[in-house]
Formats: structure tokens, sequence, C-alpha cells
């Protein structure tokens, strides 16, 4: 079982990190229990999401715009 890290970032480097998981093809969503259904809302700001790696480690990346 892997860790949950969570990190607020700028909303610019929201945009790098959408940016680089699209590309890359990394499933991510606003949903930890359903990590790739592809939104960015967030239920604590007003955008975020929600990644796992080969490790099974949750990321979650917020922005407060």
């Amino acid at each position: 079982m892997g860790h949950h890290l969570a990190f607020g970032v700028t909303p610019d480097t929201f945009d790098a990190i959408l940016t680089r998981l699209r590309a890359a093809g990394i499933p991510y969503g606003d949903d930890p229990a359903q990590p790739g259904n592809g939104r960015t809302d967030h239920p604590l700001c007003a955008r975020g999401l929600y990644f796992t790696d080969d490790a099974h480690n949750l990321y979650e990346v917020m922005s407060p715009a």
C-alpha cells in the first residue's frame, strides 16, 4: 500500500502538472476513489486532482484558482 501525498501549488504550477499528466497519458481525477475520472474540480479548493504511481502512492495537487 502506498502513501497519500498532498501539495498546494500555484495556478501556473497546477497547469504545468496537468499538462505533463495529459502528455504522459497518466489518468487523473477529482476523487481519490476514482483518480482516473479526468475531472479537476475539488471539494476543498478551486481546482485539484489526484493521480497514482506504480508504487500505489496517491498524489493530490490543489490550487486556489
